[in-house]
């Protein structure tokens, strides 16, 4: 059984084991489904009070939440779930512990914790900085679901830019490729996105985002590794990785403001699904492949349930959290 269903058949009787008192589910897309709560409910979906902490987050940093944060396996509840509950001045210091496992310890502090991020100077917004004309902070704009901010041993300021994945199929495909917008042109020749040679020798002027005023290419295109781009049998993101893309061209233009940047996809290493998304495009080791394309570029992919084991073997102060995340999340078929 994929991972999607078996974790839906989880959260399903999650929900009548431990949210007993709501008999009625709710609706997403018109849908009724039992892993959808009704949004009265919603607050249920997180651990503990952290609802109320991120609605208050949200509103204080104009953040539209997502639509769908009453729906059990959302990825942005999961990334809410899984480390909201250390943004605090001792959560912080294990998640420093934690990342400086995987990061040669180059962490000395974490500043902040910020959801569904988006830079405070107007330059280095998506709108100016991509050229992402339409969405806000949360919807329709390249705001990454966890930003940390840190200093480093030289107390220079670094970022890390995290993508939460749960059970989705993959990082998307490109809105140039597969979609039509309003007062956008439409892209007449979708050969040109498979043709990866002639991508690169037009600097990517090919590229149909172009013509929207996307500029994730004109970011990126001096930090790709040509040879081994062309040597794949299309552009990545027309398929799986336009997330990953856009992210990636966020990381590289906080390289002005930030010392260290870091594009961070955090997942679940069961769903194999998802890690498998991009091998028709012949990107065929997930999380690798993508840094051979930026190999000059700080990358980090790193599994949800690895942080939770981390805390389990390493704290006695967070029993509760920890006993949450593995009824809810770690333990499939319990």
């Amino acid at each position: 059984m994929k991972f999607k269903q078996l974790m839906t058949d989880k959260q399903i009787r999650w929900k009548k084991e431990n949210l007993p008192l709501i008999k009625d589910s709710g609706y997403q897309n018109k849908v009724t489904y039992q892993h959808i709560l009704p949004k009265r409910d919603v607050k249920y979906n997180f651990f503990d009070n952290i609802y109320e902490s991120i609605m208050d987050y949200a509103s204080r940093n104009s953040v539209k939440p997502h639509t769908g944060i009453h729906n059990m396996l959302s990825s942005w509840v999961l990334c809410a779930n899984y480390y909201w509950p250390f943004n605090n001045a001792n959560g912080f210091l294990w998640l420093r512990d934690y990342l400086n496992t995987k990061l040669n310890n180059m962490i000395t502090e974490i500043v902040s914790f910020d959801l569904e991020f988006m830079d405070d100077d107007i330059k280095y917004q998506p709108k100016h900085l991509l050229g992402e004309d339409d969405g806000m902070r949360g919807s329709g704009q390249t705001s990454p679901d966890l930003a940390v901010t840190f200093t480093d041993k030289k107390g220079e300021k670094g970022i890390i830019l995290i993508e939460s994945k749960f059970t989705e199929h993959s990082f998307y495909q490109c809105s140039g490729y597969m979609k039509t917008k309003p007062g956008k042109p439409v892209n007449q020749d979708k050969n040109r996105c498979r043709n990866t040679a002639l991508l690169v020798k037009s600097g990517f002027n090919d590229c149909h985002l172009k013509s929207w005023g996307r500029k994730y290419w004109e970011i990126l295109k001096n930090d790709l590794h040509n040879e081994y781009f062309i040597g794949l049998d299309e552009c990545p993101a027309i398929r799986s990785a336009y997330q990953l893309l856009r992210q990636q061209a966020l990381a590289k233009g906080l390289q002005d403001k930030y010392k260290i940047v870091i594009n961070a996809v955090f997942y679940d290493k069961r769903n194999e699904m998802l890690i498998n998304s991009m091998k028709l495009a012949g990107l065929n080791d997930f999380g690798y492949s993508w840094q051979n394309l930026f190999p000059g570029l700080n990358h980090l992919w790193l599994d949800h349930n690895e942080w939770w084991d981390f805390v389990r073997n390493n704290s006695n102060d967070h029993m509760k959290w920890i006993d949450y995340i593995e009824n809810r999340y770690i333990k499939i078929n319990a």
